[in-house]
């Protein structure tokens, strides 16, 4: 339910790419219990874009993570949020000229939606995906590859109680909690 932003002065490649936002992804999943379905990750290339950073022109390589803050998110999980991003990025990209110079946490993300599903709470994560789980189920049976790939991932990661799933895989699949 988060968004990255990566602005970039360097070139990067299409691997290095998709390398970081496996990265970024797998990160924040795990830290936050977020299905990674619902990680967003953009790049800019910011290299002609001007950039000041104390009143001087000087373009940097950055991260900005939009998330939602909440009681149960301490301020230690984004110190360690800020850590991993770092230690992802130095593994990713080694030159000089690709260093990564700010990582912003911003806690803004008061509400959204996405695919037709209001997001939940900071903290309310897994209260949530298992209110949601039948539709999730239902549009995965329905076609869907990301709902396919969202169910199969909150199996994988045991993130549902064993009653929602059994009730999905007999098929019971209804849609409460689903907005549209």
């Amino acid at each position: 339910m988060p968004l990255y932003v990566v602005r970039h002065k360097s070139p990067i490649s299409s691997p290095q790419r998709d390398a970081l936002a496996a990265a970024i992804t797998k990160i924040h999943s795990t830290l936050f219990t977020t299905p990674s379905f619902f990680v967003s990750v953009q790049f800019e290339d910011i290299s002609s874009t001007p950039y000041y950073v104390g009143g001087k022109p000087h373009n940097v390589n950055a991260i900005n993570a939009h998330v939602r803050a909440g009681p149960s998110r301490p301020r230690s999980s984004y110190d360690q949020l800020c850590r991993e991003l770092r230690s992802a990025w130095e593994t990713i990209f080694t030159a000089d000229d690709t260093r990564l110079d700010l990582i912003f946490v911003m806690g803004a993300i008061v509400a959204g939606d996405k695919k037709g599903f209001h997001l939940p709470e900071a903290g309310q994560d897994k209260a949530w995906m298992m209110e949601n789980f039948h539709e999730f189920a239902k549009r995965a049976e329905g076609g869907d590859e990301q709902m396919r790939d969202l169910v199969r991932e909150l199996r994988e990661r045991g993130l549902l109680n064993d009653d929602d799933d059994e009730a999905a895989r007999k098929n019971k699949v209804g849609g409460f909690g689903h907005s549209v």
